[in-house]
Parts: C-alpha cells; sequence; structure tokens
C-alpha cells in the first residue's frame, strides 16, 4: 500500500501544480486551456539544462522561467489585446507542441541527463523535492485564496470585476499575474514529469496531463484543497493502470489500460462537474475605465 501511496504522490505532481495554478487564473476569470503547452515547454528545457549544466535545479529554474516567458505571450494576447482566451490557449498548445519537437530533434539532447535527487522512496516510488513543494503550496495556496485580501481581489476579479476596479484594483494586472504564476507552476510541473518521473524528454510526453488539469480544477471546484483529492485520483488511477500492465494478468489490450485513468477522470467530471458553477465572468474580457 504505501509504495502505491509514494508512486501515486508522485504521478501527481505534474498535474497538481498545473491545476493548482490554473485554479487562481481561473478564479480571477481567464481560462487558459494552454497549460499543456506550458507544461510540455518546461519539461523539454528542464532536460536541456539539466544535461547541459549537470545542476537539475538549474534545469527546474530555467523550466519555471521558460514557461513563465510563454504564459506571459498567452496574457499579451488574452488580457492585453482581448483576444478569445480558449482560441489564445489553443494556439499556445500547438505552438509549444511544434516548438519543442523541433528544438527537441534540433539540439540533440547531449550530456547526461541529471535528475532530480531523491529525498526518500527508490525507483517509481521516489519522492524529490518538487513534490514535497506542490503539496506544501496546496495549504498555502488555500490559505492565500481564502484568509489573505489578496485571495479576496483574485476571487471578486472573477466574480465581479467591476466591484475591485471600483476598490482602485486593476483587475487586468491582477489577472496578468495569475496567468504568470500558473505559468511559473506549470514549468515545475513540467520538469517534475522530465527529470523527477521520466528522466528523459519525449515528443508529446505530457499525455493530455495539462487538460486533465483543466478537468482536475472542476472537479475540485476551484479549490486547492480540492485540486489535491481530485488529481490524487487521476494518478492513482494512472499508478493503477500501469501496475496492471506490467502484472499481465489480464489479458486486454494495452490502449485500453492507457484509456483508464481519463476515462474515469471523465466519469468523475460528469458526475460532479454538473454540480458546480465556475466564477461568472470566467473567460470574458475587462475594460477597466
Amino acid at each position: 500500500m504505501i509504495p502505491f501511496l509514494l508512486q501515486t504522490l508522485t504521478f501527481a505532481t505534474p498535474v497538481l501544480l498545473a491545476a493548482l495554478g490554473a485554479v487562481f487564473a481561473e478564479r480571477a476569470g481567464v481560462v487558459n486551456i494552454g497549460l499543456e503547452g506550458l507544461l510540455l515547454v518546461g519539461a523539454l528545457v528542464a532536460v536541456l539544462v539539466s544535461a547541459a549544466t549537470g545542476q537539475p535545479y538549474l534545469g527546474v529554474l530555467a523550466a519555471v522561467v521558460a514557461a513563465v516567458a510563454m504564459a506571459g505571450i498567452f496574457a499579451v494576447f488574452a488580457i492585453g489585446l482581448k483576444r478569445d482566451q480558449v482560441i489564445v490557449g489553443t494556439t499556445i498548445n500547438f505552438l509549444a507542441l511544434g516548438a519543442t519537437g523541433v528544438f527537441y530533434r534540433a539540439l540533440k539532447i547531449s550530456g547526461e541527463v541529471r535528475t532530480l535527487p531523491v529525498l526518500f522512496g527508490d525507483g517509481s516510488t521516489a519522492i524529490n523535492a518538487i513534490t514535497l513543494l506542490g503539496l506544501f503550496l496546496i495549504p498555502v495556496g488555500q490559505w492565500l485564496l481564502y484568509r489573505t485580501r489578496l485571495g479576496v481581489m483574485v476571487r471578486s476579479a472573477g466574480e465581479k470585476p467591476e466591484a475591485v476596479a471600483a476598490a482602485g484594483v486593476f483587475v487586468n494586472r491582477l489577472r496578468t499575474l495569475t496567468i504568470l504564476v500558473s505559468g511559473a507552476l506549470c514549468g515545475m510541473g513540467g520538469a517534475s514529469l522530465s527529470i523527477g518521473i521520466a528522466n528523459t524528454f519525449t515528443e508529446e510526453m505530457t499525455g493530455g496531463r495539462g487538460f486533465i488539469a483543466l478537468a482536475v480544477i472542476v472537479f475540485g471546484r476551484w479549490n486547492p484543497l480540492g485540486v489535491l483529492s481530485a488529481a490524487l485520483l487521476f494518478a492513482a488511477a494512472d499508478v493503477w493502470q500501469t501496475r496492471l500492465q506490467a502484472q499481465g494478468t489480464l489479458h486486454i489490450p494495452y490502449p485500453i489500460f492507457l484509456a483508464l485513468p481519463y476515462v474515469l477522470t471523465l466519469l468523475a467530471l460528469a458526475i460532479r462537474g454538473a454540480k458546480v458553477k465556475p466564477p461568472a465572468h470566467l473567460g470574458e474580457p475587462f475594460e477597466q475605465g
């Protein structure tokens, strides 16, 4: 049971970090479906820098910077130019998918990819610093969102942006800040996937985790603690299907195993998602007078 729990925590980390950052952005009224692309950029940059410098934590830092830069592009178009947020997010996904593929083939990773040091456990149950940081950020995020003035402003920006503007707060600046924070956490999540779990980079290695993170947000009711439970649910299903494949006792085509976590997530979303309401002004641009 303990190895299963440790592996679940490890597998949950990329989705957890991406979803946690997006909670703040969506609470502020911004929907960014480009999480998949941000995770992918973070994953590639972490591997490249780790291999080039031999410093995995430097790879994590570089992944954060790269993902924040990509999130900044999203902010320019979605917030600054007030373009449709879904279209911009989709473009970010395609841009990241194409760019990471091109750079991965062109640069050809040289040197040994240095992975994140293991704090305890080993193999697939190894726990590293990013996983512990992700768990630590959940209560921090909960406190920020519900116990601080900043959290009140973030939540109000998604529910009643006019009231926030009337209080003298620049709504679009606040929304941009949440987008950049989301980018930073996605970069960290991508690094945890490539140099924390897979120990390498492959094209499209995120495997839809950015989209799962969007579902996790809804399932978790735009709440950090809820996001944690939903991310663990997805990760547990992922670990389960991996172990079932390894055992080989069930003679079922492997694509069915691979689809299992996504099917369970969709079922959970269908059951619980219908009962929750998103922030009132989610995805709507705001013009501050």
